[in-house]
């Protein structure tokens, strides 16, 4: 459930993805003050996420959970601050329980990251729901699930795509139809159109969550969809608010000045290039100096095997080159 398999300290672009989470909550913050919040989140072996909101924001309510053992038991030992409590839970208790872990925390405003890995989407579903359900006013929800259609049947052998299309159409049905957003065909189970389906039926969920109380409103602030390896991920990220206050809460916070949000369930793909750090810094000195396609034309070498893919990588890492990582080797 937390991908504690995967290295994700080391991914740049789920890097940049939490980067601009950080970025739609300093937006927040002008409404509603994080570091008074209680940070609910998956905090896997590494703790990224809580590094990076306790050092930026300087938040000490903080709740891991995890549900297996023997990573809860590498988390008790990576642990960098003392104030993250860690607790053996499944997210179904998580969010089924919200309020009695808020209560414990002297019920603050709640930031909550259900960051699944794996591709039960029903289940997950399920417990986006249940979350919101819970929610109040304030409170802001950040939700992360695979948006591979790989996932939905692996190419067979000799099979033509059409084919293979239809066969993950079918699962899809079978599994989600009550959970799909109306009428859907082959063309939505493609790579690049999977993730803007997997957008449509979170809203849905949402909407749904959301009739239980009628005098709140999920506000989406921003979505997300990157890949760094085999699966294609999604992002959304949003706040409960009350319905009369949310043209308040727009002026105060400035979020439609930000560029990568996404108010209207927006969607933005990040596709930014794994650079050497020779490469960054030419990169960087070229910012803004002339049009990414003649920059390209000037490098001398491509990001990727093809022309076009390596422009479209550059392209992305110039709008989200405030967000890429730095890796250096340190020697302990």
């Amino acid at each position: 459930m937390s991908g504690e398999g995967v290295a994700y300290h080391l991914r740049q672009n789920k890097h940049v993805d939490r980067q601009l989470f950080v970025e739609l909550l300093s937006h927040i913050n002008r409404s509603y003050t994080i570091r008074k919040a209680l940070y609910v989140s998956f905090g896997g072996v590494y703790f990224e996420d809580f590094k990076l909101i306790h050092n930026v924001f300087g938040t000490e309510k903080l709740l891991s959970i995890e549900q297996e053992h023997w990573v809860m038991n590498r988390q008790k030992h990576n642990k960098p601050l003392g104030c993250i409590r860690c607790v053996e839970l499944k997210s179904r208790a998580l969010v089924t329980n919200i309020n009695d872990y808020r209560t414990e925390f002297r019920n603050p405003q709640l930031i909550c990251w259900l960051d699944f890995a794996s591709t039960n989407r029903r289940a997950q579903l399920e417990d986006v729901s249940i979350l919101l359900k819970n929610c109040r006013a304030g409170d802001v929800v950040r939700i992360t699930m695979n948006a591979n259609p790989g996932t939905l049947g692996e190419q067979r052998e000799g099979e033509l795509v059409a084919d293979r299309d239809a066969r993950r159409l079918a699962k899809l049905r079978q599994k989600l139809a009550d959970k799909l957003p109306g009428e859907i065909d082959e063309k939505d189970i493609t790579v690049g159109a999977f993730p803007t389906l997997m957008l449509r039926m979170l809203k849905l969920e949402m909407a749904k969550a959301m009739e239980s109380q009628p005098d709140l409103q999920f506000q989406s602030l921003g979505s997300y969809s990157y890949c760094d390896a085999q699966h294609t991920m999604l992002t959304v990220t949003g706040i409960v608010l009350e319905i009369k206050k949310i043209p308040e809460f727009l002026r105060q916070t400035r979020i439609h000045e930000f560029k990568f949000s996404g108010l209207e369930w927006e969607l933005h793909h990040i596709n930014v290039p794994l650079l050497s750090q020779r490469e960054k810094l030419k990169l960087d000195q070229k910012y803004k100096t002339t049009t990414p396609s003649k920059i390209s034309r000037g490098l001398g070498f491509q990001v990727a095997e093809t022309k076009s893919a390596s422009d479209a990588m550059l392209r992305d890492y110039f709008d989200f080159h405030r967000y890429y990582p730095h890796f250096h080797r340190i020697q302990y």
